[in-house]
């Protein structure tokens, strides 16, 4: 699983360093266009939240190690599904007003999902613009979650991908999210609201 988190990861910054210039034309600054109408700044902070549905899938390993393998078999046949809701909350700052950079932004981000066992996570993230309102998003992330009455927390890579469109200060559009770990994993389908600072 890390490998193809590896991969994804090296498909995202490919993804946004390959496409060509002319792909940029959708670049948008702090300006009045020809036709009068207000525009939004490239660079600077924004600050987003995506709330939807999330699957989480868990593979049942919460058990010590040391412990007898028929104890290790039955956590493996306890794995647990469930849907919930999701919120995520993050700022972002682009790396630059023009040129390359101006295609890539880093920032932090929050999640909360209210499942059955509590779930939440913090996370570092970078993030490609390569084309108009698409945003590919990854990133490192420290989950915890809370099994039979105990937290536990672990390491997990986070991905999102959402497509925004501009109405008046804000952005807003569909967000499909995905976060693997060695616990399991989630997907999220929700929507996607941004805010120019």
């Amino acid at each position: 699983m890390k490998k193809i988190s590896q991969l994804l990861v090296l498909m995202l910054i490919a993804a946004g360093l390959i496409i060509p210039g002319t792909a940029y034309t959708g670049d948008v600054h702090d300006h009045h266009d020809h036709h009068g109408h207000h525009t939004h700044e490239v660079g600077g902070f924004e600050i987003g939240l995506s709330i939807g549905w999330v699957r989480l899938e868990e593979d049942g390993h919460h058990h010590e190690e040391g412990e007898h393998h028929e104890e290790e078999e039955h956590h493996e046949e306890d794995g647990h599904s469930e849907d919930a809701l999701g919120v995520h909350l993050h700022i972002g700052k682009r790396l630059a007003d023009e040129g390359i950079l101006s295609k890539v932004s880093l920032g932090i981000g929050g999640e909360v999902i209210f499942s059955e066992e509590e779930h939440y996570g913090l996370m570092a993230f970078a993030t490609v613009h390569p084309w108009k309102g698409l945003k590919l998003s990854v990133g490192p992330a420290i989950e915890w979650a809370k099994h039979n009455g105990e937290w536990d927390s672990h390491y997990a890579t986070h991905m999102e991908a959402a497509y925004v469109f501009d109405v008046d200060e804000i952005h807003i559009g569909p967000a499909f999210g995905y976060s693997t770990s060695d616990h399991g994993d989630h997907y999220s389908v929700g929507l996607h609201i941004g805010y120019h600072l």
